[in-house]
Parts: structure tokens; sequence; C-alpha cells
């Protein structure tokens, strides 16, 4: 039988309190909560230079001494402050080794990577699950350090991350212009919940066609997302398992977010939004 980590919500008298527990698959799913609480903590704007790491091109940057670290970061070629971000949150315990394992397997090399700025969140002793939300202050402070913009950011996320990442697409949809699982999972099955936050945004609903223990649900929540009316597609990788391996093309996530993105080069603005990729 499958385990997996659930998010839970609990409400204490000094506020919120996240926490994760572990779970059968065949288990009730707990109640959505992630929808009415409170909005988390965002990072103020640096006031001094010294707060913004200087951007090192070509570089996955440690960020570890600003308010809103650990992360990592990648630059994009341009340096353009106008380039789209991805937030990519890593699966297992969303450690600084799990980070660094999923821009190896995901991210680094990809093609088309260069132009976007990437994010990805870690936690420093503790699961990431369990301080979740200190991913919009690692945005607030990425955006006000290198000037993205705030209308092109793209939020994503492997197994437990994925389930992070859906999560936080509840909580603040109007944050993200898309949303991307590889693979990804909601809370529970709550379809009025997912067509509120998701109408007018894309789901990536991407999965290991391996991945025998993910892929039903994958599956069956992208089936939902149409029947809603919300622009999903639904991707199996071929001859991956639950996380990718050596042969993994990473193309089809940077693919995805070229096509939802403006993007700004040295001959001008171009868009490649278009609706060939279901």
């Amino acid at each position: 039988m499958r385990m997996r980590t659930w998010l839970m919500v609990l409400i204490g008298c000094n506020g919120l309190v996240f926490a994760a527990c572990t779970q059968p698959a065949t288990v009730q799913r707990p109640a959505a909560t992630v929808t009415s609480v409170a909005a988390p903590r965002t990072a103020a704007a640096p006031e001094q230079a010294a707060s913004c790491p200087a951007a090192a091109p070509d570089l996955l940057q440690d960020i570890n001494a600003t308010p809103a670290g650990p992360y990592f970061v990648h630059h994009p070629a341009s340096g353009l402050d106008t380039a789209p971000t991805v937030v990519f949150i890593p699966g297992g315990a969303g450690l600084r080794k799990n980070a660094v394992r999923t821009w190896e397997n995901y991210l680094s090399d990809g093609k088309g990577a260069e132009v976007f700025r990437i994010v990805i969140p870690y936690s420093a002793n503790v699961d990431f699950l369990e301080e979740f939300p200190r991913t919009f202050a690692i945005l607030d402070e990425v955006l006000a350090c290198y000037g993205d913009d705030a209308k092109q950011v793209h939020l994503a996320g492997v197994s437990n991350g994925g389930l992070a990442a859906f999560a936080l697409m509840l909580q603040r949809p109007e944050r993200f212009a898309t949303l991307l699982g590889a693979p990804g999972e909601f809370p529970e099955m709550d379809p009025p919940a997912w067509k509120q936050a998701l109408t007018g945004h894309t789901v990536f609903n991407g999965v290991g066609e391996r991945d025998n223990d993910w892929k039903p649900e994958v599956k069956e929540t992208h089936d939902a997302l149409t029947r809603l009316g919300i622009d999903s597609m639904y991707v199996e990788f071929p001859g991956q398992g639950h996380s990718a391996n050596e042969g993994f093309d990473k193309s089809v996530l940077f693919d995805f977010w070229v096509r939802h993105s403006a993007i700004t080069s040295a001959e001008g603005p171009s868009s490649r939004k278009d609706d060939d990729c279901r």
C-alpha cells in the first residue's frame, strides 16, 4: 500500500501551525482548509543592497543569509529584469540535497532554461512541508531583488513538492500564472475549490509512465479539471518512474512554461503561448 505525506493545517492560539503527517492512500483525506487560511507571511522589500545577493549568471546560487532563505536561484542568461520566474518545490523532505537533486534531474541544462529565473526553495533542518508557506516570502524576496514580472510566475513541484505546490495554488492563485506537477496532487478532491482557484490558469499534470502509484490519481485530477472547464494537460513521461532519471526529457517542462510566458529578448517581446500542447 502506498504511503503518502499529506498536508494538514492546525489553528493554534498564536496563529497557524503547519504540520505533516503520513497516511495510507486508502484512508480518507484530510479536510481541505488551505483555501481559508490567513495569508502567510511575506518578505519585506530589501532596504539595503546587501540584502540582495548579486545575480551570478550560469550559476546555481545558494541564498541562505537573507530573511526568506534558504533557497537556490538560477538567473536567466539575458540578465533582463522582465524574465519570467519558475518556482519549483523539490520532493522528499525538501532539504538542500533534495533541491540539488531536483535541479539536476528536472531543470539543469533543460532546453529553454536560459530564459527563466528558476527558484528552488528548500529547508535547512526540517521537512519543507512544515514550512511550505515560506515559498511566498521567497518569491517576494526574489521579485524585490531582481525585478522580475510578478504576472509571469510559474509554480511547480515534484512528489511532496507537488503536494505543496498544489496547496499553495489553492491559497493564492493570483500569485501564479500556471501550475505544474511532476507529479503533484491537491490535498483533497474538491472540484468547486479547484474551479474557483484555477479558472484562467493552465495546469500541467505530469507523471512517470511507470509510476503506478501516482498515475491513476494524477489522471483523475486532470479529468476532473477538464470537466470543470479548466485548461489542463496530462503528460506521461516515457520510461520514467516516480523520480526522474538521466533519460528524462527536461524540455517538456520548459516547453510548457515558454508557451505560457511572454519572453523578452534582444529582438523585443514575443509570446509563444499556443494551444498545441495538450
